[in-house]
């Protein structure tokens, strides 16, 4: 088999990089072109740029831009992107408003006057099943309404965004004070698991080549109890 092309970012897997940060940023190398999946944090998306000056790769190969969901700390660097490249930025159609600023993001009152969320527009939206490139879209509503995973199925790669995220070597909910709906996010978890994956790139954490069936089966049974009794009190 050729080996794929090299992705900007700290290799993973063949054509895949990670840019790491307060959130994993992921560059996947489909042929000539580059899918950027989340910006980060950063206004002006630094990280993901210096990534790209690092690997000596113009930015400009950016075929698409992807968002797990509609966060901040995943889509802060959207913008900037969007006006320095000609990549259109994606987003499943339920994320969609608060992306473009259509409607503002759920936040704790504490947090509004030091985070601020630049919109940005949104070229393309996703719904379930939709392809990017090799990768399927799957949607898991519940860390936000428009939550999707990203899935090789071939390569039996997922990148899980918040739905599914690594602490301490477990796998668990990406930030259940923050989820839209708890219930939905555990409820996604099935969806997740039945896909097979066998490397996992979430958005917060590290990634797991191994064992990530065990894993993932293994947050299904603690989650029911460990998030939504939480939820109820």
């Amino acid at each position: 088999m050729t080996p794929l092309p090299s992705a900007p970012g700290t290799p993973v897997v063949d054509g895949v990089g990670r840019i790491p940060g307060f959130v994993n940023c992921y560059t996947y190398a489909d042929g000539d072109e580059i899918v950027l999946i989340d910006t980060g944090f950063s206004r002006n998306a630094a990280p993901v740029v210096h990534a790209f000056e690092a690997a000596n790769v113009p930015i400009a190969r950016v075929s698409k831009i992807v968002l797990s969901h509609h966060h901040v700390d995943h889509m802060g660097g959207a913008a900037y992107l969007v006006e320095n490249i000609p990549a259109p930025l994606a987003c499943h159609a339920d994320d969609a408003p608060y992306v473009e600023g259509r409607v503002k993001t759920p936040m704790p009152p504490l947090m509004r006057p030091f985070v601020r969320v630049r919109s940005a527009p949104v070229a393309i939206t996703l719904h379930d099943g939709d392809q990017v490139g090799p990768l399927r879209v799957v949607h898991t509503p519940g860390h936000t309404p428009g939550e999707v995973v990203f899935f090789h199925p071939s390569r039996k790669i997922l990148f899980s965004g918040d739905a599914v995220v690594e602490r301490k070597g477990r796998l668990t909910l990406g930030a259940p004070r923050f989820a839209s709906n708890l219930e939905q996010a555990v409820e996604s978890l099935w969806r997740i698991r039945d896909l097979g994956a066998e490397i996992l790139l979430p958005g917060h954490g590290i990634p797991l080549t191994e064992d990530v069936g065990p894993r993932l089966q293994d947050l299904m049974e603690r989650a029911p109890g460990e998030f939504l009794r939480r939820a109820t009190r």
